[in-house]
C-alpha cells in the first residue's frame, strides 16, 4: 500500500528549515545542531545582542524573551537603541533552564532555584541562611535525580513499543 504523502508529518530543521535529513531532540538537523557556538574563554566578558544568546543556547528569540518576562533572566544592559545584552550570567541562566525544562520543573521551581544558586555563590550569608538554601539545592537534586527515573522508566516503554511497531511494520512488508 502506497503512502499518501499528503498525511506524512513533514520535519523541518528549526535552525535552517530543511526536511529529509537526521535530527537531533532539539528539533535542530544534525548539522545545525553540532553547529552551535560555545564561547571561548576571551568571549566570557563580552555582552551579547539576543539573537547571539539565542543562537548560543539553543533557544528561539522568542523563548529567550520569555524568560525574560518570567523574570528568570534579565539583559545586563541594553544598547542606545534599546537592544537587549546579556552576560556570561545571562546565558548560564539560559543554561540551566534548558536543563531543568525537559525534567518539567516549573518557572516558579526554576526561579528558586537560579535565587539559591545565585545567593551562594554572591556568599555574605549567615550559616542559617546558606544551610537553608544549600537544603534547597539539595532537594532540587533529589527532585531531579526522582524526575529522571522517571523519564528512564518512560523511555523504556517508549523504546518497547518502538520496536514493536518496526516488527510489525517489517511483517507487514515481508
Amino acid at each position: 500500500m502506497a503512502e499518501d504523502s499528503a498525511s506524512r508529518v513533514r520535519w523541518a530543521c528549526t535552525v535552517c528549515s530543511r526536511r529529509e535529513v537526521e535530527f537531533a531532540p532539539s528539533g535542530r538537523c544534525v548539522d545545525c545542531e553540532g553547529s552551535f557556538d560555545v564561547p571561548t574563554v576571551g568571549e566570557t566578558s563580552s555582552l551579547r545582542q539576543i539573537g547571539a544568546v539565542a543562537s548560543i543556547v539553543g533557544l528561539s528569540l522568542r523563548s529567550v524573551r520569555h524568560y525574560e518576562d518570567a523574570g528568570l533572566v534579565l539583559p545586563a544592559a541594553r544598547t542606545a537603541g534599546g537592544f537587549r545584552l546579556y552576560d556570561e550570567q545571562a546565558i548560564g541562566r539560559l543554561r540551566l533552564i534548558m536543563q531543568m525544562k525537559p525534567l518539567g520543573f516549573t518557572l516558579e521551581e526554576m526561579r528558586l532555584l537560579i535565587d539559591a544558586r545565585q545567593r551562594l555563590a554572591d556568599g555574605d550569608l549567615s550559616p542559617e541562611e546558606a544551610e537553608e538554601l544549600v537544603g534547597r539545592v539539595a532537594m532540587f537534586a533529589a527532585a531531579a535525580a526522582e524526575k529522571c527515573a522517571q523519564l528512564r522508566e518512560e523511555l523504556t516503554i517508549a523504546e518497547a513499543f518502538s520496536a514493536d511497531l518496526q516488527r510489525e511494520a517489517s511483517d507487514f512488508t515481508a
